[in-house]
């Protein structure tokens, strides 16, 4: 009787190793998923800065053609308001004419 106990000992010492070995083997495939799933998060970590670095970088040419294009409308209102004063000038010398014309 003894002889079966062990026996029946063994078996259990077997499936143990068996199922330890199942367990071994999915911590080693949890462990090469996690680590892929670590170097994937470092990969989208620094695209992610590169384009946060590209979205700094295209604001800051934004910015500058916005003041461009703001002094630019400066000029062309100053441009604007120097015609403006010619046209009336223009205005007046054709009047004056017209009135010496007449006398």
């Amino acid at each position: 009787m003894t002889e079966q106990i062990l026996n029946q000992i063994l078996d259990k010492l077997d499936e143990m190793n068996t199922r330890i070995g199942g367990l071994e083997s999915g911590q080693a495939e949890l462990q090469q998923i996690t680590s892929a799933i670590r170097d994937r998060q470092e990969e989208t970590d620094a695209k992610l800065e590169a384009l946060s670095m590209d979205v700094h970088q295209l604001h800051g040419v934004v910015v500058a053609i916005k003041e461009e294009i703001a002094e630019l409308n400066k000029g062309q209102q100053r441009q604007d308001r120097i015609l403006e004063a010619l046209a009336v000038r223009s205005l007046e010398q054709e009047t004056d004419i017209r009135h010496l014309k007449a006398n």
